[in-house]
């Protein structure tokens, strides 16, 4: 019986052209109107060829004898080290024309940045960083050391960031390919009949479920192809990506249908869901790129969507994410937990019935 329900629900979906219009045509359109806007501050988010900062190191410090290494890979990036025993570093930044500054403690180190020189100071913190982390196992005896790898994206441009990104803002508006079955079930009364059926709460919901995360998916599929095609968008792994999106997909639908069900209106469910939506993309980076933005980490770190947007975007320019797991991990959680609500609101609707 379900996978009847599945494959005639996936038929209605499929031979809807508007379904798969929108999500073919809508995060093209969208991504390359973004891309033109924004292309200009985007080509800003390049490192200089080269730069010069300052440094201080503490005696004893455990990155002594790593210093000479550190300085041959900066001088091999374009960067120059030069060393100040005394001063201010901030006076030193200003009256030296330093891009950054460096305070090597015993076991941590300060990196002072100037306002103008924002992408030399975070040059500085990715390479550092990474040069610490292959340093921590020489580091091992000294239980106290703390360091810190700040984040640090590569350069991206507009077109690799609005072509990824608006996939996944699109991602988070399946609900909008299951209005076709929504409202055959209503105009027909399918839900009174269900409700009579034997059909069980649970496999109800996985007959609608399924059938949008397949439909969604291949519609974002081929909006991703168009993107690789004509707009050579760049996917990184697109294993890890694709798991991305999928489990994005799954979490919008599943919370769209909690949604959905407590308020047994299509109007309702696609309003309601499309500000949240849109709130999480604003402050997510669907827009306005998260890289640029000046709105508080904190609200950032409430969108989904943001974990989402950082795993692919660093996916496609570094090849790797440390937001894969995390964003695959609140995808499923946002899952998990609204099929559960699903399947509770409709023992109580059925109950009513």
């Amino acid at each position: 019986m379900i996978f009847y329900l599945i494959k005639n629900y996936l038929k209605m979906m499929l031979r809807s052209a508007s379904n798969i219009l929108m999500y073919i045509l809508a995060p093209t359109v969208v991504a390359a109107v973004l891309t033109s806007a924004f292309t200009t501050l985007m080509d800003t988010y390049r490192a200089p060829s080269s730069f010069e900062v300052g440094y201080r190191l503490d005696e004893g410090s455990v990155f002594e004898n790593g210093m000479d290494t550190l300085k041959e890979i900066l001088k091999d990036k374009g960067v120059t080290m030069t060393e100040f025993s005394e001063g201010d570093p901030e006076e030193l930044m200003n009256r030296m024309e330093l891009s950054a500054f460096v305070e090597f403690g015993e076991n941590e180190y300060l990196l002072y940045k100037d306002r103008d020189a924002r992408i030399e100071g975070q040059t500085l913190e990715y390479i550092i960083g990474e040069v610490c982390d292959s340093m921590l196992p020489r580091f091992s005896e000294t239980p106290a050391i703390k360091v810190e790898t700040p984040f640090f994206v590569p350069a991206v441009n507009s077109t690799d960031y609005y072509g990824i990104i608006e996939i996944a803002y699109f991602a988070w508006c399946s609900i909008i390919c299951g209005a076709v079955v929504f409202t055959a079930e209503k105009k027909y009364r399918i839900g009174r009949r269900f409700a009579m059926s034997g059909v069980s709460e649970l496999k109800l919901y996985i007959s609608r479920l399924v059938p949008i995360i397949i439909a969604v998916s291949i519609g974002l599929a081929l909006s991703a192809a168009v993107g690789i095609l004509f707009f050579d968008v760049h996917w990184g792994n697109a294993f890890l990506s694709a798991l991305v999106v999928l489990m994005m997909i799954f979490a919008a639908t599943s919370f769209e249908l909690v949604i959905y069900n407590a308020t047994s209106s299509m109007v309702a469910t696609v309003v309601i869901s499309f500000a949240v939506v849109w709130f999480m993309g604003f402050f997510g980076g669907s827009f306005e790129t998260y890289m640029f933005s000046s709105a508080p980490q904190i609200l950032k770190d409430l969108s989904p969507i943001y974990y989402g947007n950082r795993a692919l975007v660093e996916l496609s320019c570094m090849g790797r994410s440390d937001y894969v797991s995390k964003s695959l991990i609140i995808s499923g959680a946002i899952g998990v937990v609204g099929s559960a609500v699903n399947v509770g609101l409709l023992k109580l609707r059925k109950g009513r019935s």
